[in-house]
C-alpha cells in the first residue's frame, strides 16, 4: 500500500511541477510541495519500518 501511495503522489507531484512549463498561466500553490513531501516522507517511513532494519543483521559472522 505504501508503494502505491509513494508512486501515485510522486506522479502527481512531478505533474504539478512540470505543468507550469507547459501551461504558462499555471502557477502551482507553494504549500503543495510541503504536503507532497510530508505524504511521501510518511509513506517511506512506514515502508522502512515495515521492512525492518536489515543492515543490523548483516554483521553476522559466518
Amino acid at each position: 500500500m505504501a508503494n502505491a501511495i509513494i508512486v501515485l503522489v510522486s506522479i502527481v507531484w512531478a505533474s504539478n511541477f512540470f505543468l507550469q512549463f507547459v501551461v504558462p498561466s499555471y502557477e502551482p500553490d507553494i504549500t503543495l510541495n510541503g504536503v507532497f513531501m510530508a505524504v511521501v516522507g510518511v509513506a517511506l517511513g512506514l515502508q522502512s519500518r515495515k521492512g525492518g532494519d536489515k543492515d543490523k543483521d548483516s554483521d553476522d559472522k559466518p
